[in-house]
């Protein structure tokens, strides 16, 4: 095991990359990733690893993208799909005639909490309804990161607390929780963080309405897309049949290819495009330009193309994970000061630090939720603690914090359906940003009052 000295280092050059790759160089968080991998490797020598051990630890977590990167190919061919048979037009054209612009922002976050909860998946919410509200934003000429933030908001809610979420069911397995109890005790670090995500949004869209587009202009754009796709209430069955299968606990993937096949099945029917035309649209995207920006924006999406750059990051950021886990990062730096721990805030406290930083460094979800759960289940077994408080935190921590960096599984597939950087986004993220203070709050309080 690494010394504390040996394991900060990884931490502190790879926060030095990030920073300068994103404040001085302005270049593609990929090559801050390549040059932390070749700092590791390097360091990794030094300290007596052999290569072959090194090459082992690089590829450890590769059997794991296998799914991410076919599901990012699938939602990329998807929404390019959606787009030309004229799923995403129908989807915007009934928003703008529904959704009033001062409270959408309320409105994308409630609905897609629901909706996140029924189905249990953030992604599978943001591909269908996250997708139709983040176009109705783009249409209305919203601010575009607020609406990411309330849509990964109430898509989050979902995939840390619904009964029907498999990594919710993965936190209470790893830690030693029953799932009904673990989601009892979680919705009482949800409610304050719920309640404030709310108000912010809806008085933000209150006192930005003057600002948004006007009802004319909206007329307008309405028309617009009545003259340049078709739209047709059938054409919303494809997202409805998304949220159906989900419901019914059908695996992500097979959901996503079933739907490129309903999809194209009703691009033939009701549209007069070729199969051969929406194949290539598949692959490379709707490479037409109308000259009118509103709607050359709705085209500039989708695409199995348009995943690979994103692609190219979750390759990077897995070899990075795969060496940090194997090294011991986060257990070399969080061990030397379990001993110091006392109280049960401390440890909470620790436990939510751990599993952000996991979650950090491991590059997805899983880890920063395995990782402390497995770390510190003995030391809340040793306070009299109970796994389900031990269950709560990394899911306030690890769980829902992970669509928060830039350089996680989540925040990527995140941004490939919204099409908004997890920078942007990430200030106006309220439910996940709060979610940790929140777990303080509540532990404190039910530690004072001896629950």
């Amino acid at each position: 095991m690494l010394t504390f000295k040996q394991a900060i280092i990884p931490v502190i050059t790879m926060a030095v990359l990030i920073l300068l790759s994103v404040l001085y160089w302005n270049a593609p968080i990929q090559i801050a990733l390549f040059f932390e991998i070749m700092i590791i490797i390097s360091l990794a020598l030094l300290w007596g690893y052999k290569w072959k051990e090194i090459e082992d630890m690089l590829f450890s977590s590769f059997r794991n993208i296998g799914n991410v990167v076919l599901i990012l190919f699938l939602l990329g061919m998807m929404i390019a799909l959606w787009i030309a048979v004229g799923t995403v037009p129908t989807m915007i054209y009934y928003g703008l005639n529904t959704i009033s612009p001062k409270y959408f922002f309320i409105l994308s976050f409630i609905s897609t909490s629901m909706v996140s909860m029924a189905v249990g998946t953030a992604v599978g919410t943001a591909s269908t309804i996250g997708l139709a509200l983040i176009s109705i934003a783009q249409t209305m000429g919203l601010n575009l990161a607020l609406a990411a933030g309330a849509i990964i908001s109430g898509s989050y809610v979902g995939d840390r607390m619904s009964p029907v979420s498999s990594i919710a069911i993965i936190t209470a397995h790893v830690s030693e929780s029953e799932v009904m109890d673990m989601i009892y005790h979680m919705f009482k670090t949800a409610i304050l963080p719920y309640i404030i995500t709310a108000i912010t949004f809806l008085i933000i869209g209150l006192a930005s309405f003057s600002n948004d587009t006007a009802a004319a202009d909206l007329i307008s754009l309405s028309e617009m897309l009545q003259n340049n796709f078709q739209i047709s209430f059938l054409l919303l069955l494809p997202p409805v049949l998304i949220i159906i299968l989900a419901a019914f606990k059908i695996p992500t993937i097979i959901n996503l290819a079933l739907n490129i096949l309903f999809s194209l099945a009703i691009g033939i029917i009701l549209t007069e495009k070729s199969w051969s035309g929406l194949l290539n649209i598949m692959f490379r995207g709707i490479n037409q330009r109308t000259g009118t920006e509103f709607i050359d924006n709705i085209l500039a999406r989708g695409g199995l193309t348009s995943m690979l750059e994103l692609i190219s990051l979750i390759v990077f950021a897995v070899l990075l994970g795969g060496l940090l886990e194997k090294l011991g990062v986060l257990n070399s730096i969080i061990r030397p000061f379990l001993h110091l721990i006392k109280k049960k805030i401390h440890l909470v406290a620790v436990t939510l630090f751990s599993g952000i930083v996991s979650a950090t460094l491991g590059c997805n979800q899983f880890l920063g939720v395995f990782l402390p759960a497995k770390m510190l289940g003995e030391n809340y077994d040793q306070m009299n603690l109970e796994r389900k408080d031990l269950a709560r935190a990394v899911g306030d921590s690890g769980l829902i914090f992970s669509p928060l960096i830039p350089w996680n599984v989540n925040a990527l597939m995140m941004t490939a359906v919204l099409g908004v950087n997890t920078i942007e986004y990430l200030p106006f993220a309220f439910f996940p940003l709060l979610m940790p203070l929140s777990n303080l709050l509540v532990t404190y309080l039910e530690h004072n009052t001896g629950r």
